[in-house]
């Protein structure tokens, strides 16, 4: 707008031989103050504004009105980068008055006398009113949608940097999850079978001078816990690799493990295990995994001779019940180890309930809800 009235005013200085410096020298103090608008208090913006209205009226009182009011216009779009919506319509409302105090001035100072001639002259300073309220209007609503939309992509580029900092801090909960998880199976797995080795290796040490022939079935069992501990570290190392890998159905991988541990501890175990050929493989690796160091801490702390394992599967959930005839404990006694704290974390990981019941000389029971996710999902499906 500065240039087309430069233009406007060098073909004026072209048409009358004189050129109009104080009009040129207005455009250029506004193109100057154009450059950095005040970012300070409200006060400096306050006079800058002034200042610039002052400009433009000084420039209309010089004679200028039919090129210098259309400057009104770049006051209304700097007054949006300035102040708030109040500020910019006071200032849009004092440009206006403004602009109808110069046509005044110049209807006083240019009607015809003519009747006919004035009221042409008066249609024609109506319609330049109209013209130039829709023009400040206009540029004003225009003013306010770039800066929203400007305002609109800083925000965006906040949330994405926001984002970016929430993925990050998600990778590294799951990195700190996917530990967990790895230090639970591999302290339920290769923990279970290293104990199991353990003790074995013990017993037959203890009956190689008296029974021999006795002492290498406990050794051949040492061999094969061996080999099974091996597999579990390998299994630990690929386990992101492995999860398609097919498994036996849940109650018959229960069954190889109880039977296990009948051989190599001598516990009495009673097994109650329903089928369990649609639950989902997180909640049959939880009741697996669970089962093992169940068993694997009856045999080294709780000196019991009886073990019930009992699993029942509904449409809804997964009810594990373990009990033993052991010494129990107290449970508000801090221990340490990852045992039951492995179990409670698993649990909860498949939004399960955990139940440890238990005291001194009365045994330990353990009881595990777990939601059947797969089969409810097969029951929605059917609805559907």
């Amino acid at each position: 707008m500065l240039a087309s009235c430069g233009s406007l005013a060098i073909v004026e200085a072209w048409q009358g031989h004189s050129i109009p410096m104080q009009h040129i020298s207005i455009l250029f103090l506004l193109g100057l103050m154009g450059l950095a608008l005040p970012s300070g208090s409200q006060i400096v913006k306050v006079i800058y504004t002034a200042i610039e209205i002052g400009l433009i009226f000084y420039g209309t009182v010089l004679g200028y009105l039919h090129i210098l009011p259309t400057l009104y216009l770049i006051v209304v779009m700097r007054s949006c980068f300035l102040f708030k919506s109040v500020g910019r319509w006071i200032v849009t409302g004092v440009i206006f008055i403004l602009f109808l105090s110069d046509q005044y001035k110049y209807i006083l100072r240019a009607i015809p006398e003519d009747p006919e001639q004035q009221i042409h002259f008066g249609m024609h300073i109506v319609a330049e009113t109209l013209v130039f309220g829709l023009g400040v209007f206009f540029v004003l609503q225009l003013t306010n949608k770039i800066l929203a939309e400007r305002q609109m992509r800083q925000k965006l580029a906040n949330a994405n940097e926001q984002l970016k900092e929430y993925s990050q801090k998600i990778e590294e909960l799951a990195t700190v999850q996917e530990r967990n998880r790895i230090a639970r199976d591999i302290h339920d797995s290769l923990g279970h079978a290293l104990t199991s080795l353990n003790i074995q290796m013990q017993t037959a040490v203890k009956l190689w001078d008296k029974q021999p022939t006795q002492a290498h079935s406990f050794l051949t069992q040492a061999q094969s816990l061996g080999k099974t501990a091996m597999q579990e570290v390998r299994k630990s190392i690929s386990t992101l690799r492995e999860d398609g890998r097919e498994e036996q159905p849940l109650e018959a991988r229960i069954e190889t493990l109880v039977d296990d541990y009948r051989k190599g501890t001598g516990l009495l175990i009673c097994t109650d295990i329903s089928r369990c050929s649609s639950v989902a493989k997180p909640a049959a690796q939880t009741i697996y995994r669970i089962v093992q160091e169940s068993l694997t801490n009856i045999f080294k702390y709780a000196e019991a001779t009886e073990v019930k394992v009992q699993l029942k599967t509904t449409p809804e959930k997964l009810n594990l019940t373990i009990e033993d005839n052991g010494k129990g404990f107290d449970p508000q006694q801090k221990r340490s180890g990852f045992g039951l704290r492995g179990m409670q974390e698993r649990v909860t990981t498949v939004n399960g309930q955990f139940k440890l019941t238990t005291s001194p000389g009365k045994g330990c029971r353990i009881e595990v809800k777990i939601p059947n996710v797969k089969t409810s999902n097969k029951v929605l499906q059917r609805v559907k």
